[in-house]
């Protein structure tokens, strides 16, 4: 028997005894386990043809009925993917609700060929409602069915990972998320189903580098996968990783590189219209000429992004275009207008919960007020800093922030200079790499 036949033959003998209300224990004895029963219906190879054979004997399972049942099974399977595609549908125009009573009234078990897809789209439906929780659940569901049986070509168990892998993202937990992206691509089934998670996945995995600071890793990744960069389908996929490979190279150094990929970036979304990929890549192209000390250009790329703030939802990436104008503001020694900047970027990061954005921009924030004079309020940004950048674990950046608290203490108060030395030195311990604040800025 061929591996398909066998999947089609355990879901026939797994259908039959659901039918006449057998338990595993019930069909075993001498010949045959319950272990070899479950192993037949989940369509393990290993099983002898003779074990499969004597099952279909001891259930009364004729021979020559075997393909009309095949038939009938095969009938259901597809009406129940059709279901699965009105379930997509449904999530896909904000149906959610709908979706998921849809999915609660189809008849499958946690040994049916499609329960992964049930529980993988129980989790999208979920995700969509923001019940993380929830979601997370029913991620973990399906790459456990998957795992449990042997049909992976579909790519599901990936799939599964990369979810698990974008909340993490978004409650901010970025070593998680980097996980979650390399077991999604470690279990991925090359020639299977979904090639687009694979490409979602190198994609989370680059940002989740960039996020951490680890830019060598980051630079490694991109420079291996970009021979396949034209065959991502999604164009929003690919313009993340032309923006990757622009940004990993300025903070590599590499600058004319960076402007280089970053105006082929500008002109393939230029040309498929894809406003907020056009947003972030000219805010990185200003970013990128204030490196280089061309302010002027700077300042023309940054007006270019502002310009189109309104054409698409306000979302956390708009805290980066004032970022970059309140440091062409701090270098015009402009600090009044650099702080009101960043106050503006402090603002819009608090609004949307990014974390990384935000413990950059409260650092330059301590910077510029200190610089102002205002002391206190300098170490009060700074201490929110620090704190949330203990709470989600980013060491080399609240090592530098920790360094700032110093410099804002000293000859103010000895006690609290000590201490922020001490924390200083304990984190530059366990420190990876070293990185400038300013540069860690999106």
């Amino acid at each position: 028997m061929t591996l398909i036949s066998l999947h089609e033959m355990g879901e026939v003998i797994r259908r039959v005894r659901k039918e006449r209300g057998l338990r595993l224990e019930d069909l075993a004895d001498e010949n045959i386990s319950p272990a070899t029963v479950s192993n037949i219906e989940r369509g393990v190879a290993h099983v002898s043809p003779e074990k499969v054979t004597y099952l279909l004997d001891k259930l009364d399972i004729p021979a020559q009925k075997l393909p009309e049942i095949l038939e009938k099974e095969q009938q259901e399977l597809q009406e129940l993917f059709v279901q699965l595609q009105i379930v997509s549908t449904l999530r896909e125009i904000g149906k959610f609700d709908e979706a998921l009573q849809t999915l609660d009234s189809m008849p499958v078990d946690d040994h049916h060929p499609l329960i992964p897809q049930v529980y993988y789209y129980k989790g999208r439906c979920y995700f969509s409602k923001k019940k993380y929780r929830q979601a997370e659940r029913a991620f973990h569901n399906a790459i456990r069915s998957v795992q449990q049986g042997e049909n992976q070509e579909n790519n599901i168990e990936s799939a599964g990972y990369l979810m698990l892998g974008v909340i993490a993202y978004l409650q901010n937990n970025l070593t998680q998320a980097l996980t979650y992206a390399n077991q999604g691509l470690n279990v991925w089934v090359q020639g299977g189903e979904r090639l687009h998670i694979r490409h979602l996945l190198l994609r989370n995995k680059g940002v989740c580098l960039q996020r951490l600071g680890r830019i060598t890793e980051g630079m490694q990744l991109i420079q291996e996968i970009w021979d396949e960069v034209e065959q991502v389908d999604r164009i929003e996929t690919k313009l993340m990783f032309y923006w990757l490979r622009a940004d990993f190279s300025k903070r590599s150094g590499f600058l004319d590189e960076a402007i280089q990929f970053t105006l082929q970036g500008i002109t393939l979304a230029r040309r498929n219209s894809k406003l907020v990929s056009l947003f972030e890549l000219w805010t990185l192209l200003g970013s990128i000429y204030l490196e280089q000390k061309k302010y002027h250009l700077a300042e023309q790329a940054l007006e270019t992004a502002q310009k189109l703030r309104g054409s698409f939802p306000d979302g956390a990436r708009l805290a980066s275009v004032y970022t970059q104008f309140g440091l062409l503001s701090m270098v015009n020694k402009d600090l009044d207008k650099s702080y009101e900047y960043f106050l503006e970027a402090i603002t819009i990061s608090k609004k949307y919960q990014d974390a990384a954005r935000l413990i950059s921009n409260l650092s330059v924030m301590g910077e510029i007020c200190r610089k102002r004079g205002q002391a206190a309020e300098a170490i009060d940004y700074l201490q929110q800093a620090v704190a949330l950048a203990e709470k989600h674990e980013y060491k080399e950046r609240e090592a530098k922030l920790w360094m700032q608290l110093a410099s804002c203490y000293e000859g103010i108060d000895d006690k609290e200079f000590i201490h922020c030395m001490r924390k200083t030195y304990s984190l530059q311990q366990t420190k990876q790499e070293s990185y400038i604040v300013h540069n860690d800025i999106i």
